[in-house]
C-alpha cells in the first residue's frame, strides 16, 4: 500500500537547504522559519503544518505578507523543502497540497462582490448542459490575461457541472472587436471546434479560417456585443478575467479547486 501511495505521488524540485540538523524527531514552527530563512525566506507568518499522505514529509502553509500564500512541501527533518505541487497522480492529478490549503481555510475563497444586476445570456457563446447545477458568466474570451481561467472552466463545462457563459468586454478597439464578432459568428455557424481554435490562438489563426458573417448575422452581433459592454458597465467589471457567479462579481485568476468548492454553496446566478 506504502508503495502504490508512493509511486501516485509526483514531487516538485527539491531544494537542500544547508547547516540543518536531520536529528530532529519532530516538526515544528522554529525548525520550519530556520528552514525558510536559510533560503532567503523571511518576514513569513506560518499559518499551519498538516502531515503529508507521505511518510516523513509535511505540508507547510505560510503568510508571505505582499508575495500573498503559499505552501511548502518539508521533510520531517527540514533538511529539504520541496517547491512544487503534489499531485495525485491516481487522482487525477490533484493537488494535494492545495486541496489541503483551501479545506482547513489556509487558502481562503475569494469572497467576490455582490452586485443586483440582471444578467442576458440570450446568442452569447455557451458550453455546458442547459440542465448544469450552475451557471458561471466569463469575461473576455480575447483578453489575453484570461486564458488560463478559460482553460480551468472549460473542462467543468465539459463535465457537465457549470454552464460556461462566454461575454465579451472591449477594450482593445477595433481589432478586439472584429475578433469578437468573428468568433460569435463561428459558434452561431455551429463551427465550435474553430471557435475554440480561434480564442485559444488568442486570435492568430484568424487570417487562416474562412470566417463570413451572413449579412442579417452582423446586425446581430453588432447589438450583442453592445448589450454586452453595457451589462460589463452596469457590474462595474475593472478588468478581466472576471466571473459572474450567484450574484457576485470575482475579478482576477481563481483555480479549479477553488471554484469547484465555490460553486458548493451559494443561491442561483441572476442569469437569464
Amino acid at each position: 500500500m506504502k508503495k502504490r501511495l508512493l509511486m501516485a505521488v509526483i514531487l516538485g524540485f527539491l531544494i537542500t537547504v544547508p547547516g540543518i540538523s536531520s536529528a530532529a524527531k519532530k516538526l515544528d514552527n522554529a525548525k520550519v522559519l530556520k528552514a525558510l530563512n536559510s533560503l532567503g525566506i523571511s518576514n513569513v507568518k506560518i499559518l499551519g503544518i498538516q502531515p503529508a499522505p507521505i511518510k516523513n514529509l509535511y505540508l507547510v502553509y505560510v503568510d508571505l505578507g505582499r508575495n500573498g500564500r503559499r505552501a511548502f512541501i518539508i521533510t520531517k527533518d527540514t533538511k529539504y523543502i520541496i517547491v512544487g505541487r503534489l499531485l495525485d497522480v491516481t487522482g487525477g492529478g490533484r493537488d494535494l497540497a492545495m486541496e489541503m490549503g483551501i479545506d482547513k481555510g489556509y487558502f481562503p475563497l475569494p469572497r467576490g462582490r455582490s452586485v443586483n444586476v440582471k444578467v442576458s445570456t440570450v446568442g452569447s457563446p455557451t458550453f455546458g448542459p442547459q440542465n448544469a447545477p450552475e451557471v458561471v458568466i466569463y469575461y473576455d474570451p480575447f483578453c489575453p490575461f484570461s486564458l488560463r481561467e478559460l482553460r480551468e472552466l472549460r473542462p467543468l463545462a465539459d463535465e457537465g457541472k457549470i454552464r460556461l457563459v462566454l461575454k465579451y468586454l472591449i477594450i482593445n478597439g477595433a481589432n478586439a472587436r472584429r475578433l469578437a464578432r468573428d468568433s460569435i459568428c463561428l459558434y452561431q455557424q455551429g463551427r465550435k471546434k474553430e471557435f475554440w481554435a480561434l480564442v485559444l490562438s488568442k486570435g492568430a489563426l484568424a487570417s487562416k479560417m474562412k470566417i463570413k458573417c451572413r449579412d442579417n448575422q452582423v446586425e446581430l452581433i453588432e447589438l450583442l456585443l453592445t448589450r454586452d459592454g453595457e451589462e460589463a458597465r452596469k457590474l462595474q467589471l475593472k478588468g478581466t478575467p472576471s466571473l459572474f457567479i450567484r450574484g457576485k462579481v470575482y475579478t482576477g485568476f481563481i483555480n479549479r479547486l477553488m471554484l469547484e468548492k465555490l460553486l458548493l454553496t451559494g443561491s442561483k446566478s441572476k442569469a437569464k
